[in-house]
């Protein structure tokens, strides 16, 4: 099948809201050129407004692949071209290639993937890696290893300015609060606290980090902005961190790639760390999971980064990650809406914030 040919059926397939087409073109690239997709199920939990994620059934083919992700772009055609023009795709298709020797462990395998450098759209036939994990799933061992790992990733680009001339990365300046406008933040904060159906962890020492954001905001994100630079996935949170089943236990696998930054690797960190720990887990590990990530991190890079600079980094890049959930947070919500499902990452940074008291760090 000839590349133009794949480009129009992902343009096809993605308007259509049904991946059979791309997923069968995407199986011939793979080698399993007489499969089939006979069944697909839309899969809930990203953000549809980025890209649709199927899982599909396989018949008609001998190997062992017999269900499989389709991940490809989003339904509606503005949406599509704001990303595409972003470098979304771009993104998701280049940060699995440039860490290709991790497939099958770290990273997810990649079957097939088509890039259209005209569209700026892609199609990915990915691993299938199951449910996205429960919380309490992520023990702090398993998070041990998932930073342990993080940390290669983090080392391997240290420092390497030509990552930030490539078209498709993300600007590193503000990443944190994926340059949203800083003035939105007290006024969000505001409406949050005021809403009974949105309420945050609203406790003495949140409010607390909430008045200290509201002043010292600029400072924050300049300070973020002096860090190392090094690839980072941008966006680590829980929903992109699966986890795969072995012999030895659940092993993390990172997936997404779709807001990679060259930025600092802290944010990375902080963000997985407090939209993944329960609170009793972050009193009790948040402090000794970094030492364990840092220690990796120089084993690896051989470079002057002192664990106090690293911890103050991962304390403002908590303090960041909580800006921009307070910033971008939903302040209205229809009837059909369920309460509990509503800012739920910004509550759970919110309640590992109440805990460790980050203030107190800088």
């Amino acid at each position: 099948m000839l590349r133009t040919d794949i480009t129009a059926l992902i343009e096809r397939d993605a308007e259509k809201g049904d991946p059979t087409s791309i997923g069968e073109a995407l199986l011939a690239m793979a080698g399993a050129g007489d499969a089939t997709v006979d069944r697909y199920w839309l899969l809930e939990g990203g953000n549809p407004q980025k890209s649709q994620v199927f899982r599909i059934r396989i018949s008609g083919h001998a190997a062992d692949l017999t269900h499989a992700i389709v991940k490809i772009p989003a339904k509606l055609r503005s949406d599509r071209q704001q990303e595409a023009a972003s470098g979304a795709y771009a993104r998701d298709y280049e940060g699995y290639n440039l860490l290709r020797d991790m497939q099958g462990g770290f990273q997810p395998r990649i079957f097939a993937a088509h890039y259209d450098s005209v569209t700026k759209t892609a199609a990915l036939l990915i691993e299938d890696l199951g449910d996205l994990p429960e919380r309490q799933q992520f023990e702090p061992t398993v998070l041990q290893d998932a930073l342990f790992e993080l940390a290669h990733i983090h080392s391997r680009y240290w420092g390497d300015e030509s990552l930030q001339k490539r078209w498709w990365m993300r600007d590193g300046y503000r990443a944190d609060i994926f340059d949203e406008d800083v003035d939105k933040f007290a006024p969000n904060w505001a409406k949050l606290t005021a809403s009974e159906v949105l309420r945050p962890s609203c406790t003495r020492t949140v409010n607390e980090v909430a008045d200290y954001l509201a002043t010292n905001m600029l400072e924050v994100l300049q300070e973020l902005d002096d860090r190392p630079r090094t690839l980072t996935h941008g966006d680590l949170h829980t929903a992109n961190m699966m986890l795969r089943r072995t012999d030895d236990g659940l092993k993390p696998i990172l997936i997404d790639w779709q807001d990679v930054v060259y930025s600092g690797a802290s944010s990375d960190v902080a963000k997985f760390l407090s939209t993944t720990m329960s609170p009793e887990d972050a009193r009790c590990h948040f402090y000794d999971l970094i030492v364990g990530y840092h220690a990796a991190l120089r084993t690896d890079i051989r470079s002057n980064y002192p664990l106090a600079a690293f911890r103050r980094d991962v304390v403002l890049a908590l303090l960041g990650t909580f800006a921009n959930y307070v910033i971008s947070a939903t302040t209205s919500c229809s009837s059909a809406t369920d309460p509990k499902k509503l800012n739920g990452s910004l509550k759970r940074v919110s309640s590992v914030i109440d805990v460790l008291q980050p203030l107190r760090e800088l």
